[in-house]
């Protein structure tokens, strides 16, 4: 048979291998070049322009925790706005219950693939149980480049941040940013205080006697949706700030051995709180209710009061425009009226970056922008109060339904979330026990002792109370 032949592709038999000429050569490299040139976008045209974006398009996937749906429009009509403000970046923006987006983290970011970018609440089981675990990035510097710092209210960010570590000292790490405030008041009918010739109570009395005569006229006083377990907590701690005022109830969030629920304004609040459930000043079925209901059921025109937080201020700006109903809003007034009244205050969720996320550099981008003052504008816009301030001029250029809340809280003084120490489960035992106080459930000197039990022990133990309570 003979030697084998040597071809193209080495030895083989076959025909004999003759080489091309030299023309033939250079006219197939000239070819290939071109499709190297057009496949990399770098010769003009649609095919090459093409190209060159999607090799250019980054994705931020960003996780955004919220129970209410007023929210889940905004957040992505501010994703939409980064978007077009950071060409090649694609913002994939998904919505989650609070419930749901604190199961999905848990799991994410121990498999070590979280999103990029976390916007959920600072209570437990939320930021807290990732600045424990150390799952997030330290933003410290973030703020300070970014501007953001000095932008926020003195000592808000410190506040916020120490609520999320473990011993309620951040000692000025910032692992979390909020952009909306959460400030408590109290929202009321302009009509029904005019027709029964009531005026802004000046103490809890005097506002427990408005209640009396709102019931005596066939109305309800007090709006309350509690199915969510929030607006129930934000009432006990209300009423605890008017007796005691902020001072005494500050080393509860610094997690101080000498603070505990066992005076007697931890007790009176609960009992004042059982006592208008008893009297019907509440709405019927409250129980059954979540914040968003009560608030809708407000604007029938029949509820004098409701006790509202800032974050629910998108849903009533929209509620105003729609029905025309006059609302006004006040600070709620404390027990002694020689005090000035109170308004809890606090940033709502916030914002957060986990430390194995893969676009940790445009997640810093995204939280910069969302504490711009061009955001807190767009916010404003849409009823809330974002928490970096607002301007003078743009303050007066806002519905008089927020100018009235600006008011109220700067006649406050600012409360305490009693809710925002950082230890598990103290939010859930809260808001859970306050539901049971308020249907007659449970005493109130049980809902303190609960309290007691659970800050003693820094969430080591609980009472056999079902805790499924979220901020």
């Amino acid at each position: 048979m003979g030697a084998p032949v040597r071809t193209a592709k080495g030895t083989h038999k076959g025909c004999p291998y003759r080489e091309p000429p030299w023309n033939f050569r250079l006219a197939v490299l000239r070819m290939l070049l071109v499709a190297l040139f057009v496949g990399a976008g770098f010769l003009g045209g649609p095919t090459g322009a093409l190209s060159g974006r999607a090799a250019s398009t980054v994705t931020l996937r960003v996780w955004y925790g919220t129970d209410d749906p007023t929210e889940g429009p905004l957040a992505q009509s501010l994703a939409t706005s980064f978007q077009s403000s950071h060409p090649g970046t694609r913002v994939q923006l998904t919505t989650y219950s609070l419930d749901d987006i604190n199961n999905k983290l848990q799991l994410a970011l121990s498999a070590g693939s979280p999103p990029d970018l976390i916007y959920t609440t600072p209570r437990g089981p939320g930021l807290p149980s990732y600045v424990r675990a150390d799952k997030l990035l330290d933003l410290t510097t973030l703020a300070r480049r970014g501007g953001w710092a000095a932008a926020l209210p003195p000592g808000m960010l410190a506040a916020y941040n120490d609520a999320l570590t473990p011993t309620g000292r951040a000692q000025g790490h910032v692992y979390a940013a909020p952009s909306i405030v959460a400030a408590v008041a109290v929202l009321y009918n302009r009509s029904i205080f005019q027709r029964l010739h009531l005026a802004i109570p000046h103490d809890v009395a005097a506002f427990e006697a408005a209640c009396a005569k709102v019931k005596a006229a066939g109305l309800t006083p007090i709006g309350l949706g509690n199915g969510d377990g929030w607006v129930g907590d934000d009432w006990y701690l209300t009423l605890v700030n008017a007796e005691t005022g902020p001072g005494p109830l500050i080393p509860e969030l610094h997690l101080d051995p000498r603070f505990n629920f066992g005076g007697a304004p931890f007790l009176d609040a609960g009992a004042t709180l059982q006592r208008w459930s008893n009297s019907g000043y509440f709405t019927k079925d409250f129980g059954g209710l979540d914040a968003q209901d009560s608030v809708a059921a407000f604007f029938n025109g029949r509820t004098a009061m409701q006790l509202i937080s800032s974050t629910e201020n998108g849903q009533i700006a929209g509620l105003v425009q729609q029905t025309h109903l006059p609302v006004g809003v006040f600070a709620f007034p404390s027990t002694d009226a020689r005090r000035p009244p109170v308004a809890p205050q606090s940033g709502y969720s916030g914002w957060a970056i986990p430390r194995t996320g893969r676009q940790s550099a445009l997640a810093a981008a995204f939280i910069t922008q969302m504490l711009s003052d061009p955001t807190a504008r767009r916010l404003a816009a849409d009823g809330l109060l974002p928490a970096r301030p607002l301007a003078p001029g743009e303050i007066t250029s806002l519905t008089p339904f927020q100018q009235d809340y600006l008011k109220a809280l700067r006649s406050a003084t600012s409360g305490v979330y009693l809710d925002g120490a950082p230890v598990p489960n103290l939010n859930a035992t809260m808001e859970a026990n306050v539901q049971l106080l308020l249907q007659g459930f449970e005493t109130p000197a049980f809902l303190p002792r609960s309290l007691r039990l659970v800050y003693d022990s820094h969430g080591a133990k609980a009472s056999g109370t079902r805790t499924d309570g979220e901020f």
